[in-house]
């Protein structure tokens, strides 16, 4: 995005309940992966970390764990209501290295010594994200971490075994939702170029998606709480009708579709890459 714009206006999620709900079951279902980045990236104790587009907190939870109690995490989001989930979060957890900001992360107006920049899901909502990800490099200390994880989506889609219908259906939704918003839908892989467009060392780099199946796995709510979140965009854009989609029985007509099969499911993806500052 330009410096002139703001982040809150690019979020095609929105800001309400739904959307707070999906987000916690999206970490529920990847902050395995997610806590593997930072690890990976080098996050660890003692640092001083900015948490970029922190939501209901779930990265900055993570990272508040890495660093533990003698590091610090400062998360940022352009949304005042959902920081007050992660700031309960924070609470409950007992964290006391853990603040937030309320701000747009492309007008940022914070130290220049943090030891790693990280984000979930971010750069994927912005007009230009290598203009973004070159000022959150300005933050870091000489041999900064930048860590993102960023939807695959196109790169590579959900599978089921059996197929199925319902998940497919909603796949083409999504994505020609997308389209017609004009979102990107190769931000994943487009970190790669991103890094290099933001004068940032090439990146390593990893495609994550979660996998599983049986009445109990969290990912039919999560496919759900996706699709509910999407359905103003949906109706606004023409790609479906609320009656077709008929989301309040979707979760359980998705469970019941693939546990009568005995089936197995993968949902989207996400991209992770990470590098670090001479």
């Amino acid at each position: 995005m330009s410096e002139d714009n703001t982040a809150d206006a690019q979020y095609l999620f929105g800001h309400s309940e739904e959307e707070t709900r999906r987000l916690l079951l999206q970490g529920r279902l990847f902050n395995p992966y997610t806590r593997r980045l930072l690890e990976d990236a080098g996050i660890t104790s003692g640092m001083k970390v900015l948490d970029t587009g922190s939501g209901a907190g779930d990265v900055a939870l993570l990272a508040a764990e890495l660093v533990g109690p003698h590091g610090t995490v400062v998360g940022v989001d352009s949304n005042p209501l959902i920081l007050e989930t992660a700031r309960k979060r924070v609470q409950a957890a007992g964290l006391k290295n853990t603040s937030f900001v309320a701000t747009d992360i492309s007008q940022l107006a914070l130290d220049e010594d943090f030891d790693a920049v990280v984000g979930r899901c971010v750069l994927f909502f912005l007009s230009d994200p290598a203009a973004v990800l070159r000022r959150l490099a300005s933050h870091l200390r000489p041999g900064g971490i930048v860590a993102f994880q960023e939807p695959g989506n196109a790169t590579l889609r959900p599978d089921a075994l059996p197929a199925s219908p319902l998940l497919d259906q909603i796949w083409e939704w999504a994505m020609e939702t997308y389209r017609r918003s004009g979102m990107d839908l190769k931000m994943g892989l487009r970190l790669f170029p991103l890094f290099l467009e933001a004068g940032l060392p090439t990146p390593q780099m990893r495609l994550d998606a979660a996998v599983g199946g049986g009445p109990e796995w969290a990912g039919y709510g999560y496919i759900a709480s996706m699709l509910r979140t999407l359905l103003p965009l949906i109706e606004k854009f023409g790609v479906a009708t609320a009656e077709e989609i008929d989301i309040d029985t979707f979760e359980e007509r998705l469970r019941d579709e693939v546990v009568s099969r005995g089936g197995v499911v993968s949902t989207w993806s996400f991209i992770t890459a990470w590098a670090k500052l001479p």
